[in-house]
C-alpha cells in the first residue's frame, strides 16, 4: 500500500461529508426544473419565438446544472465510513512502515499536555496513550527532551527504548508526517508505573 492511495482514500471519505448539501442542491435544482416545464407548457402560446427560445436556454442550463449534481452524486462511494479507510487503507500502510527506534535515558509522566507534544495515532481507536517528557538519544549520540504520547510495554530487557512509525506526507491535518504511529515506550520488567488516577 502506498501512501498515495491512502491520500486519494481519504479525500475520497471527506468528499462524503459534501453529499448531503449536493443531494438537497439536486432535488432543490428539479424542483425548479418542473416549474420552468409547467411554467414552459402553460404559457407557450403567449411567448415570442426569440422568448421561447431565452426560455429553452434556460432550460438547458437547468439540465446542465441537474446532471452535474446527479454525476457528483454517482462519483460519491457510499460505501465507504472511517472505519473501513481505517481498516483497508489506512492499517496496511501504517504496519508496511518501518518501525524507528530510539534510546530512552529517563522518562516521566506529564499531566498537563502542551502545544510541543509529539502526537501518536493507534491503529487500534481504544488505545489509551499516556503523556510522558523522555529524553531520548538517537543513532548519532545526540540527546533531546520531548513531550510524546506513547502505550508503555514491560519486557525483559536493560535499557528501556522507545518505537514508532513515521509517514512521509501529510495524509490530513489529523494524520500528517510531525506524528507518530503506533508509540511504544518499552521498559525493563523492574521498572515500577505509576498511572494518573482518572
Amino acid at each position: 500500500m502506498n501512501i498515495q492511495k491512502v491520500i486519494d482514500s481519504h479525500h475520497e471519505l471527506m468528499r462524503l461529508s459534501d453529499a448531503p448539501l449536493t443531494i438537497i442542491s439536486e432535488v432543490l435544482w428539479v424542483f425548479v426544473g418542473l416549474i420552468f416545464i409547467v411554467h414552459l407548457v402553460k404559457d407557450r402560446k403567449s411567448f415570442s419565438h426569440s422568448g421561447f427560445m431565452y426560455r429553452g436556454i434556460y432550460f438547458l442550463v437547468i439540465l446542465t446544472i441537474i446532471s452535474y449534481l446527479s454525476i457528483t452524486l454517482n462519483s460519491y462511494d457510499f460505501a465507504m465510513d472511517e472505519n473501513e479507510w481505517r481498516e483497508n487503507y489506512f492499517k496496511p500502510y501504517i504496519q508496511s512502515l518501518p518501525e524507528q527506534k530510539l534510546e530512552v535515558e529517563e522518562f516521566s509522566q506529564v499531566i498537563k499536555e502542551d502545544d510541543t507534544q509529539i502526537e501518536s495515532h493507534y491503529l487500534n481507536k481504544k488505545t489509551e496513550s499516556i503523556l510522558l517528557k523522555l529524553t531520548v538519544v538517537n543513532q548519532t549520540g545526540f540527546k533531546k527532551k520531548e513531550l510524546i504520547e506513547t502505550t508503555i510495554v514491560k519486557e525483559a530487557i536493560e535499557q528501556p527504548y522507545l518505537t514508532y512509525k513515521t509517514i512521509e506526507r501529510d495524509i490530513s491535518d489529523q494524520f500528517n508526517k510531525e506524528a507518530f504511529y503506533e508509540t511504544t515506550l518499552h521498559i525493563p520488567n523492574d521498572y515500577k508505573v505509576l498511572t494518573s488516577a482518572k
